[in-house]
């Protein structure tokens, strides 16, 4: 969470800048109450949570992210884990919301089935492809882009990019096992990297 290291500067005219509080520190601030400490919290992960709300067609995303932070404060008392947890442990709600929204409006989002035969194969930052499809879904004017993944693909890409949470946390967040977590995802970077090279073919 960006602004929660531990962090110290020494001035060599001056005096030293004051420690950063860890991620430690500020939960259990906001555990006791403290406004400034949950605000950190808000600030550091909201924007993210607004994407992925964006990107799964929540119908008010702000609203979204104000009743997912809400339940965090209200749960904060239940969570114990590292940061990375704590992370996973907030989208995992914000996924829940949007599933219960979604079932509420009896709406299935449209969704583009991935070739087969693309299942195979671990999405490395190594490969030219996949990593340029990432690259390109890291900017917000693109996030639309993501209609043409399957629901689970975009959970998947927006929990891995966006949210920066490992195979095993989106694995236990969407209720899958690691291995179709990364088949989820080679075949949505394989089907974004295919639509930005149709794009790109001049007519």
């Amino acid at each position: 969470m960006v602004g929660m290291s531990p962090e110290h500067s020494v001035a060599l005219d001056g005096p030293a800048e004051p420690f950063v509080p860890s991620f430690d520190e500020v939960l259990s601030a906001a555990r006791d109450g403290d406004g400034q400490a949950f605000e950190q919290i808000f600030v550091a992960l909201s924007g993210k949570v607004s994407a992925f709300a964006r990107v799964r067609g929540a119908s008010d995303p702000d609203g979204l992210v104000n009743d997912v932070f809400l339940q965090v404060f209200l749960s904060l008392g239940d969570f114990d884990g590292s940061e990375v947890r704590f992370r996973a442990w907030v989208f995992r709600i914000a996924r829940n919301k949007l599933i219960d929204e979604s079932r509420r409006n009896q709406r299935r989002p449209v969704e583009v089935a991935a070739d087969d035969d693309e299942m195979a194969g671990t999405p490395s930052r190594s490969d030219p492809v996949d990593s340029e499809a990432v690259d390109r879904i890291t900017t917000d004017s693109l996030i639309s882009r993501l209609a043409i993944l399957t629901s689970e693909q975009r959970d998947v890409v927006v929990l891995r990019v966006v949210a920066d949470l490992t195979i095993d946390d989106v694995a236990a967040i969407i209720g899958k096992r690691p291995g179709a977590v990364k088949a989820l995802q080679r075949r949505a970077l394989r089907a974004l990297a295919r639509e930005f090279s149709a794009e790109a073919v001049p007519l």
